[in-house]
Order: C-alpha cells, then structure tokens, then sequence
C-alpha cells in the first residue's frame, strides 16, 4: 500500500490538510493515481458507493451524468451498479484520467481545472451533477455550484460531499440556503454526518463526511 505521506508535493501538506493549489493537486493525484484505488480500499473509502446509491433512484438509463473531479474513476464504477448511464468525467489528473479511462465506463473524459468557470459545458447539457471527495480542495465551492445548476437540466439533481469540519468552517448550510433563496435548487436529501476514511488515522475519528443532493429548479 502506498501511504498519501510519500506523495506530497510543495504545497501539498497531508490529505487531511489538503490544499487549493491547482499545481500541487494535480502533482499528488498524478502521482497517487496507480496506487489510488487500492489504498482507498484498505481505508474503507464507501463515498463512491453511498453517492451512487443516493443519486440513482433519480436518474433515468441513459441519462447524462457530470462526474466532477472524477479521479480514477470510482464514481463511475459506482453508478454503473445502478444501470446505464452516459458519463462524462472531469479532472485535473491527467494520469488519474488515464486510469478511470482504462475502466471503460465514461463515454467521455476532459483533462480541466475546475476552478475556471464556467466550465467548458452547455447550459442544461447533463441530467445529474456529481462531485466525490472534491470540495475539499475549492475554498470557496459556492462559484462552482452554482455554475453546475447552469450545467444541469431543471429538474435533474446534484449531489455532492464535504467533510464535516469543512461544512463547519465553510459554512455550507448556509450556501445551501443561499442557493435556495435564489431559486437554483431545493434540498431533497442531507445525510447525518458519516464514516468518511474510517481505515486513516487522521480521518477515523475525527472527520467524517455530510452527503448532500439537491434538485435544480
């Protein structure tokens, strides 16, 4: 197993700390990525699964579906447990886009920086908005969120995580609420807080992580 403390680069202190540096993001996961799935799995990493589970009932097959900061591709594995669907990752790893390529389950991929908005996507273009694991690295996430509402058909939903300390320092109930008052979705499911990385030591305890899934109005 490849411990996270061997991959950091400048500006990347620890995955618990993370970081909002797009460079040094990039240089972790792409030199994690070949050892990415593996050790997720000693970690007991269920956030793929539990999104997944929580996003299908609501989606149609064949329905198109934005897997936000994709990585290697576990999101899409998940989903593909729940029926057909067409799905278009994006990420900032080049070599994590190699790996969730080689699965076979996205009918497209794009290599981009989620920071610059808008994203390179039409409005109403995609049934469901997914991000796992992601908001970790944007400090403010609200710019991006309320760009996927652009990026998803009225009606279709977006779920997503964040990890319980961050909900509390970034105050994301109250971006919900924000994003309520101004007509761009309405809150179907927020989850009690639960095991984010239950096999890391700086996680088990102490950080867990809120499932949130909203529906565009």
């Amino acid at each position: 197993m490849t411990s996270d403390s061997t991959l950091e680069p400048a500006g990347f202190v620890s995955l618990k700390q993370g970081s909002s540096d797009p460079d040094a993001i990039g240089d972790y996961y792409n030199k994690w990525a070949g050892s990415y799935d593996e050790t997720l799995a000693t970690w007991d990493y269920a956030a793929p699964e539990e999104v997944a589970a929580l996003t299908a009932p609501h989606l149609e097959t064949g329905a198109a579906i934005l897997d936000v900061g994709c990585g290697t591709g576990l999101v899409s594995e998940a989903l593909a447990r729940h029926g057909r669907f067409d799905i278009h990752g994006i990420d900032l790893s080049e070599v994590s886009l190699k790996q969730a390529e080689a699965r076979g389950t996205y009918a497209r991929l794009t290599c981009y920086n989620m920071k610059n908005l808008p994203l390179p996507f039409e409005e109403g273009g995609f049934d469901a908005a997914l991000s796992v694991g992601v908001l970790t690295y944007i400090e403010d996430a609200e710019p991006l969120l309320r760009d996927l509402c652009r990026c998803v058909r009225s009606g279709g939903v977006i779920a997503f995580t964040q990890r319980t300390d961050l909900w509390e320092t970034r105050n994301f109930s109250a971006l919900l609420e924000r994003l309520v008052k101004d007509g761009l979705w309405t809150v179907l499911h927020k989850s009690e807080p639960r095991s984010y990385l239950p096999g890391h030591e700086d996680f088990a305890d102490e950080i867990k992580v809120i499932h949130t899934l909203c529906q565009v109005v």
